[in-house]
């Protein structure tokens, strides 16, 4: 839903509320400001100004990780003194609270434009509720990939498998992954697709797999230095190979699915590259090799799930 930012109603007292409001909130600028050519006082109170970007982002935090919308060209606002801690920021209210739009975005109107509109019947843009719109999306852009290396435990009936057939003591999967995201236009939420291949072997015996992925996820937290994602994914076999070279043949072929959930944190995520490191909980079921027989028929425990905590490490880039 959008939300409404209340810059104006009819009512006289409105202004004279919000005027407060930003007054309190806000530090105290310089004695003045250029902006589009104009000299404007900024030693106190509230100030007009017209949103003079195509589409003005406003953002509810002055570290400007956490975008609301914009709001579009012309639109005529009322902001407060430009920030102490961020001076390209400037307070509005949103909605009853206080928000920020960067200076870049708006002019100033002088006293004489002042006079004019009032004479004119005001600016209209005052006496009407304005919109903060939700961004377009757009594929083209915020699009990542990230490749890893991943190791995780191969589960109690991988390691039983192994040792009762190979008589080897094989613990651990290892791996890689290849993953395209893309991060929604003004939102925490993400999702992508990729692929992941693991593999264990002994001296004669392998069990490896390709899975695609499906992703969606979210960051809760993201500042210049890093990133914090959670995410889940549902992992699909499209191959798997089973190989016994010991009086095995005709080995079934293995196909294994299921979800996992994941939490990484990514570094320098405002660069073109990254480095990252993660950890997951993955739940698979594997199908079709779940009984094992040799060639004298004698059965075997075979393989029904794996279930298993992952760690990753790898690089990642923006390539839009």
């Amino acid at each position: 839903m959008p939300l409404i930012i209340y810059l104006m109603l009819k009512s006289k007292i409105i202004p004279v509320i919000l005027g407060l409001l930003l007054s309190f909130v806000t530090m105290a600028a310089d004695n003045s400001i250029i902006n589009d050519g104009a000299k404007v006082n900024l030693t106190g109170g509230t100030y007009t100004a017209k949103i003079i970007a195509p589409k003005a982002t406003v953002y509810s935090d002055e570290n400007m990780l956490s975008p609301l919308g914009y709001i579009s060209n012309g639109k005529t606002i009322i902001v407060g003194n430009p920030r102490r801690m961020n001076r390209d920021l400037v307070p509005t209210v949103v909605y009853g609270r206080l928000a920020f739009i960067e200076i870049k975005d708006i002019r100033y109107e002088d006293a004489a434009d002042e006079e004019y509109n009032t004479k004119r019947g005001a600016p209209r843009e005052h006496n009407v509720d304005a919109t903060i719109q939700p961004p377009e999306e757009k594929l083209s852009v915020n699009n990542s990939a990230y490749f890893t290396l991943h190791t995780y435990d191969a589960g109690d009936d991988v390691k039983h498998a192994f040792a009762s057939i190979d008589s080897a003591e094989q613990s651990s999967f290892t791996g890689f992954n290849l993953h395209f995201i893309h991060r929604k236009e003004m939102s925490r939420l993400f999702y992508g697709a990729g692929f992941d291949y693991s593999s264990i072997s002994s001296a004669s015996m392998k069990f490896n797999f390709w899975l695609l992925s499906s992703m969606f996820g979210y960051t809760p937290l993201r500042n210049k230095l890093f990133l914090i994602d959670v995410y889940a994914t549902l992992d699909l076999g499209i191959n798997g190979i089973l190989d016994i070279s010991t009086n095995f043949v005709n080995e079934p072929t293995p196909w294994v699915w299921g979800p996992t959930a994941n939490a990484r944190i990514v570094f320098f995520p405002d660069l073109k590259y990254h480095v990252l490191g993660g950890v997951g909980i993955k739940k698979y079921n594997v199908i079709g090799v779940d009984l094992l027989r040799d060639a004298n028929d004698v059965s075997y425990p075979g393989i029904k799930g794996l279930t298993s905590v992952s760690f990753s490490i790898g690089l990642g880039m923006e390539f839009n």
